[in-house]
Order: structure tokens, then C-alpha cells, then sequence
């Protein structure tokens, strides 16, 4: 989601480091992180990560993370999702580029 041209991400849709944001967690902790783009946000995804996608087919995914996923080149990620939507958008595209 986008606030004033800044992307903001919550810890627990990246790597799982956490959960706690907006009350989805019985824990008190609230880590989050504001980057000014898509791409600082998914520069140091580590290759090999798993990640888990949010969204069904092409309604409610993270499109500009995984453009930025696409633009910094990890590697063998292992990538969750229920559905990868088509060919030439959202994950279809991390699938074509593998």
C-alpha cells in the first residue's frame, strides 16, 4: 500500500520475522519499517527465502514487490501462494523468470 509516495511494508509480509501488526497477533510487538521504494524494500531478501504471497489470482497481490523481486535477481526463492495468476503478470512473471 502507498502513503505519500513511500511504500510501506509490515515485517511479517516480507519474511516472516514477525507478526504483530494491526492486531493480528496476541503478542505487544509492532515492527514496522517505511522504505521509500519497492525494490529498498526486497533488496536484502536473501536467495533461497520463502516467501508467502497474499492475494487470489491477480485480485489483491503485491505487483510492485514482485516487479522489484524481479528487477534485484534473487534466486531461488520458494514462493507460496494459492493461485499464480497468468503468464505475463504478478507471479507468472517470478514463474517465467524462475
Amino acid at each position: 500500500m502507498f502513503l505519500s509516495k513511500k511504500v510501506v511494508i509490515p515485517l511479517q509480509c516480507r519474511i516472516l520475522k514477525c507478526i504483530g501488526q494491526a492486531g493480528f497477533s496476541t503478542s505487544s510487538r509492532r515492527d514496522v519499517k517505511f522504505y521509500e521504494d519497492a525494490e529498498e524494500a526486497v533488496k536484502d531478501i536473501p536467495d533461497g527465502s520463502k516467501l508467502l504471497v497474499g492475494g487470489f489470482g491477480l485480485c489483491g497481490i503485491p505487483e510492485n514487490l514482485i516487479a522489484a523481486l524481479l528487477k534485484t535477481k534473487q534466486s531461488k526463492l520458494t514462493v507460496v501462494s494459492n493461485n499464480a495468476g497468468v503468464d505475463d503478470f504478478g507471479l507468472g512473471l517470478l514463474l517465467r523468470a524462475r
